[in-house]
C-alpha cells in the first residue's frame, strides 16, 4: 500500500498518495490539529494526490467545513481529474471552486 501524507509548506497543506477509506481516517486526525494553526487564507494543494474515494471527498469536505466554522478559507488548487466526477455527483463544485456555478 502506497504511503499518503498531509505535510504543511507555509500557509499550505500539500496532500499526497491515495486518499481513501483506508488513509482518511488518520489524515483527518492529522488535519484537523494542522488547520487549526493556518492562517485565515491558506491552501490545500491535491497536485500529488494518486487516489480520491468517497471517503477521500468526505474528508476534504470536513477540512473545507472546520475551515469554514473558524472564519477562515481553504482553497484547492490542482484538484485531480479523477476527482471531477465525484465532486459533480456530490454538488460540490461550488466549494472546490471548479465547474461553473449557477
Amino acid at each position: 500500500m502506497a504511503d499518503a501524507a498531509l505535510v504543511l509548506d507555509g500557509s499550505t497543506l500539500k496532500l499526497s498518495g491515495p486518499i481513501t477509506l483506508n488513509t482518511a481516517g488518520p489524515l483527518t486526525v492529522q488535519g484537523r490539529s494542522l488547520l487549526a494553526g493556518l492562517p485565515l487564507e491558506a491552501t490545500l494543494d491535491l497536485s500529488q494526490v494518486t487516489r480520491v474515494d468517497s471517503a477521500g471527498v468526505a474528508m476534504l469536505v470536513e477540512f473545507w467545513r472546520l475551515r469554514e466554522v473558524a472564519g477562515a478559507r481553504l482553497e484547492f488548487v490542482s484538484i485531480p481529474a479523477e476527482l471531477q466526477p465525484l465532486l459533480q455527483l456530490y454538488d460540490l463544485e461550488a466549494v472546490f471552486g471548479t465547474g461553473s456555478s449557477g
